[in-house]
């Protein structure tokens, strides 16, 4: 069975965030980093945020961690549990950030925090997606974790990013889909490529390349000499998308297959 990253990462967020911060604190030790010049005390919430300030972000990370370790219970713990997570984003480690995140969300539920965490989690997840390219896993557990965003905070400040963040998912995936569609063209297996976009047109009605798919299923229901799937398809593309790129195409063949239909008629 293929695991996922992201439920591991759920499921053992400690051990995780234990593993990655001390290979962090290896390699600060490596660079030779050792807190020079501020004028905070090793454990104190002030000396991470110093740190941040001058973007030696690995060593903010660390006294950030020194200092929720040392004081899991003071008014300041989970304000340094969040800065250590977004300096986590700010580095790029993305994997660490999710589950700094996840952490704050689960030891300090009460905080007014946990709101912002949950986002942030997301971000983290998504900002973990490849390329179209690659394998899309990422981008469905990013889009699962937003959606249970939006049910659990419907008017969040962050509602419009999360649609934005969404919206982006959707049209990941239908590019994914697309592609596979030239792949099985190339296969000679159209049957396939009808079943594809299909789906892909069933379970992403909010992407911005839908047209784009209308179109394709219109072409590959003609090859298939399926006229009445071909002229509902590209029907839909000219209604619902009168201003697409492809709207032209689309009326061109339905010129096409409505005189091919009045030449069998007569």
């Amino acid at each position: 069975m293929i695991s996922n990253p992201a439920a591991s990462i759920r499921r053992s967020p400690r051990r995780l965030a234990g593993l990655l911060l001390a290979a962090l604190a290896a390699l600060v030790l490596v660079a030779g980093g050792c807190g020079i010049g501020n004028p905070h005390p090793p454990g104190s919430y002030e000396r991470g945020q110093y740190f941040v300030e001058k973007e030696n972000y690995a060593e903010a990370v660390l006294a950030l961690e020194s200092f929720v370790r040392h004081n899991p219970t003071d008014s300041l713990a989970a304000d340094a549990q969040f800065l250590k997570a977004m300096t986590t984003m700010k580095m790029k480690e993305y994997p660490l950030a999710a589950v700094e995140f996840q952490i704050l969300r689960k030891d300090y539920p009460t905080s007014p925090l946990v709101e912002d965490a949950f986002f942030q989690e997301g971000v983290a997840y998504y900002r973990q997606v490849g390329r179209v390219q690659r394998d899309i896993t990422g981008a469905l557990d990013a889009r699962e974790h937003f959606r249970q965003f939006l049910k659990r905070y419907p008017d969040s400040q962050f509602k419009e990013q999360v649609d934005g963040y969404l919206l982006d998912i959707s049209d990941l995936v239908v590019s994914k889909r697309l592609r596979q569609c030239r792949v099985f063209r190339q296969l000679k297996r159209p049957e396939a490529v009808a079943l594809t976009l299909d789906t892909v047109l069933a379970t992403e009605p909010q992407s911005r390349l839908v047209d784009r798919a209308l179109l394709e299923r219109g072409r590959i229901a003609e090859k298939l000499e399926d006229a009445a799937g071909a002229r509902a398809a590209y029907g839909r593309l000219v209604q619902e998308y009168p201003d697409s790129p492809h709207a032209d195409e689309a009326r061109s063949a339905l010129e096409r297959l409505g005189a091919a239909e009045a030449e069998t008629s007569s």
